[in-house]
Order: C-alpha cells, then structure tokens, then sequence
C-alpha cells in the first residue's frame, strides 16, 4: 500500500469519528509516520512504556501476556484498527504485554507526546480521543460480559463474524487461547460448524 493510501484509509476512519477542517487535518497528518514491521517482530515488550498508538494499513498483529507461564492472547488488530497498550499509554506505565506482528505490517504510527500537543490545540483531536477511548472501554466491558454469559461455540461463532479475516492469518492456537479455550475445545467446536 502506498503512504498516500495509507492516509486515505486513516482519513476515512477519523472522518467516521470527526470532522476535522484542513488546518485541522493538515496538523493530525503531520504527526504520521509510516512504519513497517516484519512478521514476529515485537513492537511492545512487558515492561516498557508504550509511546505510541499505530493505525494498522495491512497485516496483523496479537496482543499477549503469560499468565502462570502461559502465552495467553489479549486481543488481535486487524487493517483499519489502532494498536497501542492503553493502560501503558495513557498513564506511562510499564506494560504487562507484548504486541507481536503476525503477519507483514504496514502502519502509520504517532506518539504520545505529539497527540497530547495536538489534544492542547484542537478541541476536534480532544473529541476524537475521548470518543476513541469511549469505543475501547464498551468493546472491552462487551467483551468482558460476553466471556461469562455465552457459550464456547458461541463466542467462537461471534469471534468468526467480527474477526473474519484474522481466522484465515492466525494459527488456531491463539484463537483458541483468545477466547478461553483450549486448543482441542476449539478443534471440537470447528468440526461441528
């Protein structure tokens, strides 16, 4: 993808959010910077301090942590997502994950001190951080209530109808470890669809 495709597919997802005027925009893509990450390479480690947030053109990439010596996936990003550690972001402390690329990967990356500039000057990229963190936090509490209140075959049935793409570039294990399940739970739940 070019850096100018890359910019059209960021600005048609701030457009759905905001609604920037030139002066506005101009200053937001100044703070853009395109970035390539190789398939397995880690972006984040535990226990550094996340800076940035990335909006994701092309690829894939799983956010993970161990939990009692075992790799447990937290989330997948897809094209057209940001990726960050919010928690590490937004109050600069260490992150307890890890954010690996899967896939080949094309993002535009800003940091943190550069969006909190623009968050000072314009009251539109205040808005479309609040309503971006608004986002994350009812994703994350419908995630949370999903986990306790469906069944394994239907968190996998949602999980193929919002992520359907990561299930074709995603080795099943971390599927299965997304959403709770063992791997063989997750092999036995695919064979009766």
């Amino acid at each position: 993808m070019t850096n100018q495709e890359s910019i059209s597919l960021i600005e048609g997802y701030v457009r759905q959010v905001v609604s920037p005027n030139a002066e506005e925009w101009e200053a937001f893509r100044g703070i853009l910077s395109p970035r390539r990450i190789r398939k397995k390479e880690l972006i984040l480690k535990q226990g550094q301090v996340c800076t940035f947030i990335a909006f994701v053109t092309e690829g894939f990439l799983r956010e993970y942590n161990f939990l009692h010596d075992k790799d447990v996936t937290v989330d997948f990003i897809s094209p057209s997502h940001f990726v960050t550690d919010y928690p590490s972001f937004l109050l600069q402390s260490p992150s307890v994950q890890y954010i690996e690329a899967l896939t080949d990967v094309e993002c535009l990356v800003f940091k943190r001190d550069d969006i909190h500039r623009l968050y000072d000057q314009y009251k539109t990229w205040e808005r479309f951080g609040r309503l971006i963190a608004e986002r994350i936090f009812c994703n994350a509490e419908a995630r949370r209530k999903n986990i306790i209140s469906k069944s394994a075959e239907d968190l996998y049935h949602d999980f193929v109808r919002e992520y359907p793409h990561v299930v074709q570039h995603v080795p099943q294990y971390y599927i299965a470890s997304y959403l709770g399940l063992s791997p063989e739970h997750l092999s036995r739940i695919r064979r009766k669809v």
